[in-house]
């Protein structure tokens, strides 16, 4: 005879597997889940030029837009070229191609100008500081035996037991921090000069894949608003493509006004420089315009860094320069920067802050300049979602109406200056959640009357529950002394 199983079993066998394979897992992951981590890492890192290139292609393409839309497409126009129905012309790819070669030159001019010119002369003003260090040394001792001499001896005592402090700190961390780890240091200085290695192969890879993007960038749009009809409902995937247009204006508005704004602060300050005459002005506005592109403490670090350079060679240019930054910051602050990004984030001061600090924790630099954009997307889908449900509830999306607001019931707004608006105080008696509660229970019973008098049916009444309760517990009653008299019958 053959075996059949039934619907029960396959469904029990089936569970049986599926949790045996759960378990498995588990197992795997809890005990060799450092093989997981090293495949993902490893994974993480065979990407890293495609990932390079998806950024690179992603920066440039606002650029790549301004040529062809701005510059090729208008001497298009002027030779007398035709567009077809959709608004194209015949030669979109032409056009496409030769604006991917102006862009990609233009990177390469600027990175051979980079290496040629402005590398070289930070790298000679770096050596120049690192040479002349004892020299800067000689100039801060007699700077200090001058001021010790010249002081009393309670200020010499404190600035000598201050000095021994330093002293006795450094040379424990040199002591047991650095020598003791001297070997692992030398391995890490070659392990990251065999990653420059890989980072120009990363470039190369990037580079090309860049090409790839720009050329296709409206293809992998089309892809995705494809994908998003195909597995949401419409409404849904409308919402999605929405969501992905405020992502992407709000990275684009953000990064490349970032660049431009940067740079302009790094040229100026290059060109005050050199009029005020300050120590190495190049390596100065590199500093300056590097770390002008971390929102908000950008300015503070790079002007920290600056005249901590200049200090050790001339107080005086120290001076002068930090005054100068504040003066450009605050130019930069209130006309370039609003001029260039406008509010493209819409976030204030203090949620600034807040995203710089979080993403900042968790990815380090990288989450200092992309933290800003990230949490300003998080931000703005957090509101359109508060609006939406403050829309269907009838209530107005404006936040100033809700400042003064002590409660709401029943879509009437009661405001903190009427004397009468204590039902929701701090000092309130009884619990509003019981009333809360109790409503709700008010609003269930409501409903579930309405429905039995479409249906025709009369729903108990609280007068006729008791009354069923009483019935009940007379019959009750009347069983137990039945059966009480039964039994004493029984015994007589």
């Amino acid at each position: 005879m053959k075996f059949r199983p039934n619907k029960d079993q396959i469904t029990w066998s089936i569970t049986g597997i599926i949790t045996a394979l759960v378990v498995m897992l588990l197992y795997y992951v809890i005990f060799k889940g450092g093989h997981i981590i090293s495949g993902i890492h490893s994974v993480v890192n065979g990407m890293e030029g495609i990932v390079t290139g998806l950024v690179l292609g992603y920066i440039l393409s606002p650029i790549l837009n301004f040529i062809e839309q701005k510059i090729l497409e208008k001497i298009w126009e002027k030779a007398g070229a035709k567009r077809d129905e959709n608004g194209e012309f015949r030669q979109k790819q032409l056009i496409r191609n030769i604006a991917i070669i102006i862009t990609m030159t233009l990177v390469v001019f600027v990175v051979w100008a980079f290496l040629y010119y402005i590398i070289p002369q930070i790298y000679q003003s770096i050596r120049d500081i690192i040479r002349n260090i004892p020299m800067y040394y000689r100039n801060i001792d007699r700077s200090i035996n001058r001021f010790m001499e010249s002081s009393d001896p309670a200020t010499i005592s404190t600035v000598n037991t201050v000095a021994d402090q330093i002293y006795i700190r450094v040379n424990n961390f040199i002591q047991e921090k650095v020598l003791p780890n001297i070997s692992e240091i030398i391995s890490t200085v070659s392990v990251q000069a065999l990653n420059v290695i890989n980072v120009f192969f990363n470039l190369i890879v990037g580079f090309i894949v860049a090409i790839y993007v720009l050329n296709a960038k409206e293809g992998f749009c089309g892809k995705g608003k494809k994908m998003a009809y195909a597995f949401f409902r419409e409404d849904i995937a409308n919402e999605v493509i929405s969501s992905s247009r405020l992502v992407h204006t709000t990275f684009t508005g953000f990064i490349t006004g970032k660049i431009v704004d940067s740079t302009i602060v790094g040229i100026l300050c290059y060109i005050a420089c050199m009029v005020l005459d300050i120590p190495y002005p190049l390596l100065i506005a590199v500093i300056v315009g590097v770390t002008n592109i971390i929102p908000f403490f950008g300015p503070y670090i790079g002007g920290f860094l600056g005249g901590l350079i200049l200090i050790l060679i001339n107080p005086l240019s120290a001076l002068e320069f930090i005054i100068f930054v504040i003066i450009l910051q605050q130019i930069d602050g209130n006309i370039i920067g609003p001029k260039i990004l406008g509010n493209s984030t819409g976030l204030s001061s203090f949620w600034v802050i807040f995203a710089i600090m979080l993403f900042g924790s968790v990815w380090g630099f990288a989450g200092w300049i992309l933290g800003v954009p990230i949490f300003a997307v998080i931000y703005a889908l957090i509101s359109r979602l508060t609006d939406y449900y403050l829309g269907r509830n009838n209530l107005p999306t404006d936040e100033d109406t809700y400042i003064d607001t002590a409660y709401i019931e029943d879509g009437k707004f009661h405001y903190l200056g009427d004397p009468n608006s204590t039902k929701y105080r701090a000092q309130r008696t009884g619990s509003s959640w019981s009333r809360i509660f109790r409503s709700k229970h008010k609003d269930e019973h409501k409903r579930s009357h309405k429905d039995s008098n479409v249906t025709g049916t009369k729903l108990p009444t609280e007068h006729s529950h008791v009354t069923e309760d009483k019935a009940l517990s007379k019959d009750k009653t009347e069983n137990k002394n039945a059966e009480g008299a039964d039994v004493k019958k029984d015994q007589e």
